[in-house]
């Protein structure tokens, strides 16, 4: 399956759709969720357990009437202003996923490159924002032992995450997050 994330407009949102962040514990361990929001709205994805609500769209592989069953999803909360305006007026989230050229490992940045794209494989609108800059969000996964960067975007990497190569910081992280 493809990686695939889901705007939301808020903290219930993203309670709804997915089992939450881990709040922590009077036994040392880190309240994530105050941590997280702290930096939300803003350039990060976090990668979470998907519950039931996760509409059928979501989990729906290919042209198949089958659903394949998606455990985790993506979940942003954009500081965007135009996806801001777009969300408060919707009552579920949107899809979406970063834009890429089909044969290389490029951002398309242009709208009008995007449609010209993809409009032939089933796009069905695009929002035209103008030109972006292509400033990617940091992913944290939160579905392991600890909230690890899998890639580092525009979003700091902070205390509380780590990466695959930070040994000392998953012994410490516990502390830093409360």
């Amino acid at each position: 399956m493809q990686p695939l994330s889901i705007l939301c407009r808020s903290l219930r949102d993203i309670d709804t759709y997915t089992t939450g962040f881990p709040l922590g514990t009077n036994q040392g361990q880190a309240n994530i969720f105050r941590a997280v929001k702290r930096i939300l709205p803003g350039p990060y994805t976090f990668i979470l357990p998907a519950t039931k609500e996760l509409p059928k769209q979501c989990i729906k592989h290919g042209s198949s009437t089958r659903y394949a069953k998606r455990r985790q999803v993506g979940v942003r909360m954009p500081d965007d202003p135009i996806c801001q305006a777009i969300l408060q007026n919707l009552e579920e989230p949107l899809i979406c996923t970063s834009v890429k050229y089909l044969a290389e490992d490029e951002w398309i940045l242009d709208p009008v490159t995007i449609a010209d794209i993809y409009e032939p494989l089933g796009l069905d609108f695009i929002v035209d924002g103008g030109a972006r800059i292509a400033d990617p969000s940091t992913v944290v996964d939160m579905t392991g032992s600890y909230p690890t960067i899998i890639r580092q975007g525009k979003g700091a990497k902070l205390d509380w995450m780590v990466t695959g190569t930070d040994q000392e910081a998953q012994s410490t992280y516990s502390r830093k997050a409360a």
